[in-house]
């Protein structure tokens, strides 16, 4: 310690110290003071700006003013553009590429390699076959399933437009028609009944099949009338179970209807209905009601399976839905002696009553036996006719 701070009194070393400090805290308390009032600032304008936008991330853009473009280019233009990304789209089929000769090749995945003037299926080099109807966009209905059928703004419905048209005229005398069911799910069966049947053979298709869209156009293509069979209640459910999206009796009609819809979404150009199983579901009145008033809105028909069925016709009679009724399965024995007899059998029922409706599967052994029994069939006064032309001589159930 100096002998000038031991003369110095307490209190001036003190001040002495103090004044040399001070600069130091003013200059803290001017930085703290100017963030404070930036920060008061800001929270004035968050508060009272009223911009909702306030804090997101900003970007100037230059805008030029320039001449309207002339009308005829602006017609030009789009036309060219649009014929321009057509050009340079591919076409796909499913989500699969396209690739034709001089078409570059994708990257990856796969790809349809189309040769020029060939194809899988003869009735689509040719066209359809004679009577079979192009399916037309005035009959469907777009959906959450996908397309479905409607009758067209003038009228039309499904179940005329897609009919067969008999190659010879109006059929005269009794008249067989024979429907072949459950198409759709095995591949060679199906292309068994689709190339090996007449036109005159109705193709009723599962809609659980991968390819069933694709099959049932095939079908219709070669003249074939097809349906599409609706999953329905049969008889001790749930040990028997049609499948999934199966129409039930315990279900609101709503729930129903939305189960209907997929099923016919499931393909195109068929002219109707009918069920797949469905013992219980088509003997509960209430139930069936809506489903048949919307069949009829939609202009299908309805076939049902068995005799079993047959309450079922004074129903769609009152929903004005068009309906016929097979007989028992011809091959419900897998016996060729036994499928003779069911054709038998059907055929007299046809000579009786002016026309039959008959039922059966795709196994080898009954397209066998209906092979051999329809060779002989005109010979003996019957015709094999397709099943609207059926239901027209038969009437209503």
């Amino acid at each position: 310690m100096t002998e000038d701070e031991l003369r110095k009194p307490l209190g001036a070393r003190m001040v002495g110290k103090t004044s040399r400090r001070a600069p130091r805290v003013e200059g803290m308390t001017l930085l703290a003071l100017g963030v404070g009032g930036a920060l008061a600032v800001a929270a004035a304008w968050a508060l009272f700006a009223r911009d909702p936008l306030g804090g997101e991330p900003v970007a100037v853009a230059s805008i030029e003013r320039r001449s309207p473009t002339p009308p005829e280019a602006q017609s030009v233009e789009p036309a060219a553009r649009e014929a321009g990304e057509a050009a340079r789209a591919p076409e796909t089929r499913d989500g699969v590429p396209i690739v034709r000769p001089g078409d570059p090749m994708p990257k990856v995945g796969p790809v349809i390699i189309r040769i020029p003037g060939a194809d899988s299926s003869p009735a689509s080099a040719s066209g359809p076959a004679a009577g079979a109807a192009e399916v037309g966009v005035a009959m469907l209905e777009d959906s959450r399933y996908g397309p479905l059928p409607r009758i067209a703004p003038d009228g039309r419905r499904p179940a005329d437009v897609y009919a067969r048209r008999p190659s010879g005229g109006a059929i005269k005398g009794p008249r067989v028609a024979l429907v072949v069911a459950g198409l759709g799910i095995g591949r060679e069966a199906t292309l068994a009944a689709i190339e090996g049947l007449p036109g005159e053979v109705t193709l009723a298709f599962s809609p659980y099949g991968a390819e069933v869209a694709d099959f049932a156009e095939r079908a219709r293509r070669d003249g074939h009338e097809t349906l599409i069979q609706i999953p329905m209640e049969p008889f001790a459910y749930p040990s028997n179970d049609a499948g999934p999206q199966t129409l039930l009796a315990s279900l609101p009609a709503s729930a129903n209807l939305e189960r209907l819809r997929w099923a016919l979404a499931r393909a195109k150009g068929y002219v109707g209905a009918a069920p797949l199983a469905g013992g219980r579901f088509l003997q509960d009145d209430e139930a069936l009601q809506p489903v048949f008033t919307e069949l009829a809105r939609r202009g299908l028909l309805f076939l049902g399976q068995t005799d079993r069925d047959s309450r079922f016709g004074a129903i769609a009679d009152r929903a004005g839905l068009p309906n016929a009724r097979a007989g028992a399965p011809i091959d419900v024995s897998p016996e060729a002696s036994a499928i003779d007899a069911a054709l038998a059998d059907l055929e007299r029922r046809a000579k009786e009553t002016g026309a039959a409706v008959g039922w059966t599967s795709a196994s080898p052994l009954a397209l066998k036996r209906i092979e051999a029994w329809r060779a002989g069939l005109a010979s003996r006064g019957v015709t094999l006719a397709p099943l609207t032309a059926a239901l027209n001589a038969e009437g209503p159930s």
